[in-house]
């Protein structure tokens, strides 16, 4: 009976109807199964050994303790505990909607435009020394004094009257100069001798050739702090993510994990937290070697 029972749940019942509020329905339901299986109450009673009259003298086997059939198909019972929530999540991220595609491309714009935007900025107070470059680095690292939530209220509304919610540069825009990146990379360039950018010159190379060759490579191991830190704050980024693009079709992966949450039970969320942490644990791993490495400064001729 349970052998049948647990064919009956998978193929022909529907999911979710394991625990129903209506028992006689689904009563009806598995004794439908049986009469579809077997068609003849003969052919029933002789496999299972019984003598009943019909097939609505079964009962649902739901309470049955069979020991002996836990332990002979235990492995793939572990097995089936241990994946199914992992497949739920799977299938939601990868199967409904662009979660995955928004989030890859919202993450590699965001980290291709930190890498360009905030170097160029950094090396310009750097190189030139402004007057007011004190106030200038002051003024982007100010927004960092105010909690992202009070940010968040005029960044939607300056985003809705430029007419961009729902599409990437909604996404992308608000974090696109980071004051802390700028503050990092300046005090970085700040320590290059100036004899490079001379040297640099009398060869005859251009500014972007310059700031490109000699600034750019030997930031490396800043820069992957950097992209690193891009890809951390767009990947994990929620609240404005679900505020700008509130499109389902422009959902990322914390938006779907977020509905996933609230819908399943806590063992699917807790799967769905797991696999959410993979991808940075990823991109760590790959600039880790930077990081650690260090850069090493030409010594002047």
């Amino acid at each position: 009976a349970r052998t049948d029972y647990l064919h009956a749940i998978r193929n022909d019942l529907l999911p979710g109807q394991y625990v129903l509020p209506d028992p006689q329905k689904y009563s009806s339901d598995w004794h439908s199964f049986l009469e579809k299986k077997y068609v003849n109450i003969r052919e029933l009673n002789r496999k299972w050994h019984l003598i009943p009259r019909t097939f609505n003298d079964f009962s649902l086997p739901t309470r049955e303790h069979e020991w002996q059939l836990l332990q002979e198909n235990a492995a793939f019972l572990r097995h089936e505990y241990l994946t199914r929530n992992y497949k739920m999540v799977f299938s939601t991220l990868f199967t409904n909607g662009n979660a995955a595609v928004n989030t890859l491309i919202y993450c590699l714009l965001s980290v291709l435009a930190a890498l360009l935007i905030n170097p160029l900025c950094a090396y310009g107070l750097s190189r030139y020394k402004p007057a007011s470059s004190y106030k200038i680095l002051l003024f982007l690292m100010l927004p960092m004094a105010f909690p992202a939530m009070v940010l968040g209220i005029p960044q939607f509304l300056l985003i809705r009257d430029l007419g961009l919610l729902n599409t990437f540069a909604a996404l992308i825009l608000p974090g696109i100069a980071n004051g802390y990146s700028i503050f990092l990379l300046k005090g970085f360039f700040d320590t290059l001798p100036k004899e490079l950018y001379e040297s640099a010159a009398i060869d005859g190379a251009s500014e972007w050739t310059v700031f490109w060759q000699i600034g750019m490579r030997l930031s490396t191991p800043v820069l992957a702090v950097i992209a690193l830190g891009s890809f951390t704050a767009a990947y994990g980024n929620f609240m404005m993510a679900f505020l700008l693009c509130q499109k389902k079709d422009m959902w990322t992966i914390m938006v779907y994990l977020y509905q996933l949450q609230q819908t399943s039970s806590p063992a699917v969320g807790f799967a769905a937290l797991a696999i959410a942490a993979i991808p940075t644990l990823i991109v760590f791993i790959f600039c880790q070697n930077i990081i650690i490495k260090g850069i090493v400064v030409p010594t002047e001729k």
